[in-house]
């Protein structure tokens, strides 16, 4: 994750440092993590409070949540490698998952970097959320003693889609007339 991040700076300062303009490159996983699972299974501990924090601050919510937005479909992929079946039905695994997936699908501006932009963007692959609507619906099927849980899967699974997923939208899923 470090390598990854540096070199997304590398790419963002090389054309001040070299005074040219340099083609917009894509920030890929590196080769010993190709679907990000210590970015996931980081951001899923600290949403179980298994990292010795409950409430995130600004600072800890850009640091650990906010690299989960360029992953999209990844993130299902690194939990699925984290995670067993048992754990992943537990319902505090089950929710920090949902919230993981809710981040990840949450900015299509991602996706595609606009001309002259510099940023990491999630790969075409990620993008379609296959593998993410696939876990929904097995939770969605397995979760029957947590109404929470099927309402945020109900969300979700519309969301994905389009990458159009957020708190704000989930709240007002949950408290819609």
């Amino acid at each position: 994750m470090r390598l990854a991040l540096l070199i997304c700076l590398a790419l963002v300062g090389t054309p001040f440092l070299a005074g040219q303009e340099q083609p917009v490159k894509t920030c890929q996983p590196t080769s010993d993590d190709l679907y990000s699972i210590g970015v996931v299974s980081r951001a899923m501990r600290l949403l179980n409070g298994e990292e010795g924090i409950n409430v995130f601050t600004k600072a800890e919510d850009i640091r650990y949540i906010r690299p989960l937005i360029a992953l999209g479909d990844r993130v299902s992929i690194a939990v699925l490698k984290t995670y067993s079946v048992e754990e992943i039905l537990q319902v505090k695994n089950a929710d920090a998952y949902l919230t993981v997936v809710r981040n990840a699908f949450s900015s299509r501006s991602h996706l595609f970097s606009r001309p002259g932009e510099q940023s990491c963007v999630v790969s075409e692959v990620d993008a379609d959320p296959k593998v993410t609507l696939f876990v929904l619906t097995y939770l969605k099927y397995k979760m029957v003693s947590s109404p929470g849980i099927e309402k945020r899967i109900a969300y979700l699974g519309g969301c994905v889609k389009d990458f159009t997923c957020s708190s704000q939208g989930e709240y007002a899923f949950f408290h819609k007339p």
